[in-house]
């Protein structure tokens, strides 16, 4: 592949022929169906709100919030050194086959080597044992695999004819909240030589046209985190320091959202994201803040981390680092910034990853510390259920569960 080739790149690997496998593949008919799937939950919300608290849409991607001693060595914001008041939830330690069984995940996500979708549908590749990421992409799978180098992922599709590797990447996709807008950054290889290219584009599942893209400068490295009309949310890395930025869909060019030093949701409901304030000590994760991009002021500050939007723009999950106890995490309201719910607890082990799911729960991929793991489900309410079942890790640097944050 040339960078110099102005043709959709999506379209012209999912053409060629694999180079890597010659294992039978699954048929992608629930892949293919996602653009129409995403849009019919839009119109089940009042079935919906029999089976759940409260009714939304499709979801966004997946924070990852409170990683485990075994998360990627990507460049990452170093946790706070201060100490604060923790809410930690005064529930007893459950094990995780212990905790009641709730409706299976309303997302997209990861079990082992099996991809499975919304709606039960399931994908099993070899090469998704190690994925980190995953995302239906017009007719294919997109995802991720740990790159040899910590700042790079390899970035592959599954298709009709097996995988193939479109290049090498930041293992991050973005996603609109109604699912049909899309971004990733890709470069043709892993070398410090190769500029990348921001992809943006509509219907990603449906789409004929695919996604447009636009050039970033030689040496960036580009993490998509939201979309904006006309807009993808980045944080750009260029050397150790991120900087927050709004990068033009058409023209490339990137306005720095000033307010903050790294940002971590994205709402364009409202036209507003989340992050960690600027001008605080870099070894530290200090204020974050709710900032309108329009104007770039602060709408409201929180001492917690605040990660992503609920779909329908009302919530914002956020983490507070526990001072040698459980990791907090709170719901609040993304307009006024007052607290909703503080999630209950489920101790011991830790949590490696949080999603909003369609019903403005909160899914979480849960460790016991033993080697236990499932996917759980908090509600506003507090209450936490088991919506897998339970998987012994066979090797502590793969998770068995990983929520498929779907660009």
């Amino acid at each position: 592949m040339n960078a110099d080739h102005t043709e959709d790149l999506l379209t012209q690997t999912l053409h060629e022929h694999t180079e890597r496998t010659d294992y039978p593949t699954t048929p992608l008919l629930t892949v293919a169906a996602r653009a129409r799937a995403v849009r019919a939950r839009r119109r089940r919300t009042t079935v919906l709100a029999a089976a759940a608290t409260i009714a939304a849409v499709a979801v966004p991607g997946a924070v990852w919030l409170g990683r485990s001693p075994d998360a990627s060595t990507e460049p990452t914001v170093a946790p706070s050194t201060t100490t604060s008041s923790a809410t930690v939830s005064t529930s007893p330690s459950t094990a995780l086959a212990d905790l009641p069984v709730g409706h299976k995940p309303g997302i997209d996500y990861l079990d082992g080597d099996t991809y499975i979708d919304m709606n039960g549908g399931r994908l099993q590749d070899p090469a998704l044992t190690t994925a980190t990421v995953a995302t239906p992409v017009r007719g294919g799978l997109l995802f991720a695999l740990p790159g040899k180098t910590p700042d790079l992922a390899e970035l592959w599709v599954h298709g009709q004819n097996g995988d193939q590797q479109l290049g090498c990447g930041r293992g991050h996709f973005a996603m609109s909240a109604d699912g049909v807008q899309s971004a990733y950054w890709v470069k043709d290889s892993c070398s410090d030589k190769d500029a990348g290219r921001l992809y943006d584009g509509a219907d990603n599942t449906m789409g004929e046209g695919g996604p447009g893209f636009v050039r970033t400068p030689l040496g960036d490295l580009i993490d998509p985190v939201g979309i904006q009309p006309g807009k993808v949310v980045v944080n750009a890395w260029r050397g150790q320091t991120p900087t927050a930025e709004l990068i033009d869909s058409y023209t490339g060019e990137a306005t720095p959202l000033s307010a903050l030093r790294v940002v971590t949701g994205s709402d364009e409901n409202n036209q507003v994201v989340s992050g960690e304030l600027a001008g605080q000590p870099a070894d530290q994760v200090g204020e974050s803040a709710v900032v309108d991009v329009r104007t770039g002021t602060v709408k409201w500050r929180a001492d917690w981390q605040l990660g992503q939007f609920s779909t329908d723009g009302k919530y914002v999950v956020g983490l507070r680092s526990g001072d040698g106890s459980a990791d907090s995490y709170a719901v609040f309201n993304a307009a006024t910034g007052a607290k909703v719910a503080d999630l209950g607890g489920w101790t011991p082990g830790w949590i490696t990853q949080v999603a909003w799911d369609f019903d403005d729960t909160l899914l979480a991929v849960a460790d016991d510390g033993q080697g236990q793991t499932a996917i759980v489900r908090f509600d506003l309410n507090g209450h936490v259920t088991r919506t897998t079942a339970v998987r012994q890790q066979k090797n502590a640097s793969l998770e068995v569960y990983r929520l498929a944050t779907r660009p």
